[in-house]
């Protein structure tokens, strides 16, 4: 069997914005000393968030391509269910317990770290600059000017974007101990969805950069 991860997920119930989206990972370390000569075959998949619907989501899509990558998988949200409330979660030791009594080997983890927004004007137009006789724009007032000037007085808008900085960390389910710890950030998402399929993708790409997956 291949070494594999496990995800624990406190995700966010991601916005609509009109600026184009983008997932990249920022850093990940490896746990070479414990990772070695062991085998993993069955995941615990937790995405610890308040909106139900976007933990059914992205638990949903981790399991998945872990099952796609030759890993059993369980979800939380189906272990389990009805444990997690405002004011009252399952401890720690609760879901050990149910992680050792569905004999899953490793637990995968991922979690908001830090979100960001940025307010920015963009122009209304664009325009190109270089200097005479480059363009035969310059020839004169007529041309320069229509040129220019729907560029010039063209209004801008502001807009907004949105920075989101997740980290992805596997654990031995029986030594508690880390395996893997992954950082990234998404840009933009377009929803919940897009943004959970990608992400999906992403880990699978760095695990393989790290060697995790065959």
């Amino acid at each position: 069997m291949k070494n594999l991860k496990f995800f624990y997920v406190p995700v966010l119930v991601l916005v609509f914005i009109s600026c184009s989206s983008s997932q990249k990972v920022i850093s990940s370390w490896v746990n070479k000393e414990e990772l070695k000569e062991k085998k993993y075959s069955k995941v615990f998949v937790m995405a610890l968030t308040q909106n139900q619907s976007s933990r059914t989501i992205v638990e949903f899509d981790l399991a998945s391509t872990l099952m796609e990558q030759g890993y059993e998988s369980v979800k939380s949200i189906d272990a389990l269910a009805g444990t997690f409330r405002e004011n009252s979660n399952p401890t720690k030791d609760d879901i050990l317990a149910k992680v050792r009594e569905l004999k899953c080997d490793i637990i995968f983890t991922v979690s908001l770290l830090d979100s960001k927004t940025e307010t920015r004007y963009v122009n209304g137009s664009s325009t190109y600059y270089a200097p005479y006789p480059t363009y035969g724009y310059y020839g004169g007032f007529g041309n320069y000017y229509g040129y220019q000037a729907p560029a010039v007085y063209s209004p801008g808008y502001y807009t907004t974007d949105k920075s989101y900085y997740l980290e992805g960390n596997l654990f031995d389910a029986a030594t508690e101990k880390i395996l893997w710890s992954v950082q990234s950030v998404t840009y933009n998402p377009d929803g919940i969805k897009q943004f959970s399929a990608t992400y999906c993708k992403l880990l699978v790409s760095q695990a393989q950069d790290d060697e995790l997956l065959k």
